[in-house]
């Protein structure tokens, strides 16, 4: 179990719940596997393959789990087919038909693909450490989180949670490490890789790769009024990850000496021992900044 993408959610109450509590209430929505008209099913599953709970404590660290199925069903997919009954019925009829029919030939054309389609399956997993206070998700994206954070408050009756770094101005912070090493938390060095966006104008950017960090280029962007939106970062020979303006933490990485050292036992929780105690580092040193709204 090694994260590769990162999102973190503060409590704003003291977590109480056990793991027991929490197992309890998630084996109550399982996950079940699509059925024929399903386009997708949410449920709840071990987090580790060898057991049945359905959360684990893990050094203090509760460990969950969800699986998510979904049928591939694309829109073009749909349009395509719905094209040919338009024209299908303008050839018989010598009519278009209007919104309202269209729309009902949509819903038949998705009803009568559905059982044929393909689906994915896709697994989310987490840890909720109650004494610091975060919820970890390894998810890409913020509506993945969204969604798992909503499917976990309706199965623990009440979730009280905000995105880690809701209030801290995360361009001016990454800036700021760029410009003052100082300003770094410990074990952080910045790599040869940042996107940087205008100020005024977010979709006005710059990318640089590979491109050394004392270059003039980059000075010159930062000179024009654009700030770091995200920055690859290597963590004290731990991992390597690309941080964004969210703090959000992107693509990790982890050495293989560090993978290695997990895989020296058979037991999953090894990996997850290994992997939740580096990345609580991280955004251990990371929390501080997320306490104020500029530098």
């Amino acid at each position: 179990m090694w994260f590769k993408n990162i999102q973190v959610y503060s409590f704003t109450e003291q977590f109480s719940q056990t793991a027991e509590q929490i197992d309890d209430l998630l084996k109550q929505h399982p996950f079940t596997p699509l059925s024929q008209m399903q386009e997708s099913t949410f449920g709840w599953v071990p987090p580790f393959k060898d057991a049945e709970l359905f959360c684990e404590s893990v050094s203090g660290k509760l460990f969950i789990s969800a699986q998510i199925q979904e049928k591939l069903l694309p829109a073009s997919v749909i349009n395509d087919h719905l094209q040919e009954k338009l024209d299908a019925i303008e050839d018989a009829e010598g009519r278009r038909p209007a919104r309202k029919e269209r729309e009902q030939l949509k819903e038949d054309i998705r009803a009568a693909l559905l059982p044929k389609a393909f689906h994915k399956t896709r697994r989310i997993s987490a840890w909720i450490d109650a004494r610091r206070g975060w919820l970890v998700i390894n998810a890409s994206s913020e509506k993945t989180a969204d969604d798992f954070t909503a499917h976990l408050r309706e199965a623990l009756g009440s979730l009280q949670v905000l995105p880690f770094a809701k209030s801290a101005a995360g361009a001016d912070i990454l800036t700021s490490w760029y410009l003052d090493p100082d300003t770094r938390p410990e074990g952080m060095s910045l790599e040869a890789e940042m996107e940087l966006t205008m100020v005024q104008d977010p979709t006005v950017k710059a990318r640089y790769k590979n491109l050394d960090l004392g270059a003039p280029e980059i000075g010159q962007s930062l000179d024009s009024g654009m700030r770091i939106r995200q920055v690859a970062i290597a963590f004290d020979e731990q991992c390597l990850f690309v941080i964004n303006e969210k703090l959000q933490l992107k693509r990790l990485k982890f050495q293989e000496k560090l993978i290695e050292q997990a895989n020296d036992s058979d037991d999953p929780r090894s990996d997850a021992l290994m992997m939740s105690d580096t990345i609580t580092q991280i955004i251990s040193r990371l929390e501080p900044l997320t306490a104020t709204d500029s530098i």
